[in-house]
């Protein structure tokens, strides 16, 4: 197992930015993929059960959601500080695709929306900015473990976003077609208002697993003097 958790993470020197990058790059894919030795699951796809976004002028639910894309993401701008209870990345992802069950009520922007049943989001590249707390523990190898305690993020799309709502208006096909208008045309206001409660809830899932990972990476063994 130690020569399986190795070849995940080469060692690098925590002044060297570029090798801890390129290490973290090489063993995302893989904790994406899922690792069954360590009890983790596949994240892409990644199932959620259900997403609520309690905003001020909108509020919506995605149930049974599953999102793919997250295998073709990269970390950049990656920084830690020296005794390693901060972490900033930002996550660049070419794609990413999201279809579930929805229901929502409230205004997008400005026109007023409700409806529920099938929803699909199309988007192309994304950034996702985290900032992140990190603390230290012993683990029962006797060695020293990181895990991601709190984060906070900003994302922002890049290139539009596609979105799909069937049942607008209890299927009021003007009244639909007319929101539909507007979301595809000013996907960037869109997504600023609608995304934070989505992105903090895939985060959340992906970091668990992350963390479940490096419950099996000792610092001793990936840190180089």
């Amino acid at each position: 197992m130690s020569f399986f958790l190795d070849s995940l993470l080469s060692p690098c020197k925590l002044s060297d930015i570029p090798c801890i990058e390129k290490s973290v790059n090489a063993a995302l894919p893989k904790i994406i993929s899922g690792i069954p030795e360590l009890g983790i699951e596949v994240s892409d796809p990644l199932f959620i059960d259900e997403i609520e976004g309690n905003l001020s002028i909108i509020k919506y639910k995605f149930f049974n959601t599953t999102i793919t894309g997250y295998k073709d993401c990269s970390i950049s701008n990656l920084k830690l500080n020296d005794d390693l209870t901060s972490l900033h990345y930002d996550l660049n992802c070419p794609k990413l695709h999201l279809i579930g069950k929805y229901e929502v009520s409230g205004r997008l922007v400005i026109l007023p929306v409700e409806g529920n049943g099938d929803f699909e989001l199309i988007s192309g590249k994304y950034v996702i900015t985290a900032d992140c707390e990190m603390k230290k523990n012993e683990g029962n190898d006797g060695k020293t473990h990181l895990f991601i305690k709190n984060f906070k993020l900003k994302m922002k799309p890049l290139t539009p976003i596609k979105f799909d709502f069937k049942n607008l208006f209890n299927g009021q096909k003007d009244l639909s077609d007319t929101v539909h208008k507007f979301a595809n045309e000013n996907w960037l206001e869109v997504a600023e208002l609608v995304q934070e409660p989505t992105w903090y809830a895939c985060t959340k899932k992906i970091i668990s697993k992350v963390n479940k990972f490096l419950k099996s990476v000792a610092l001793e063994d990936i840190i180089l003097n």
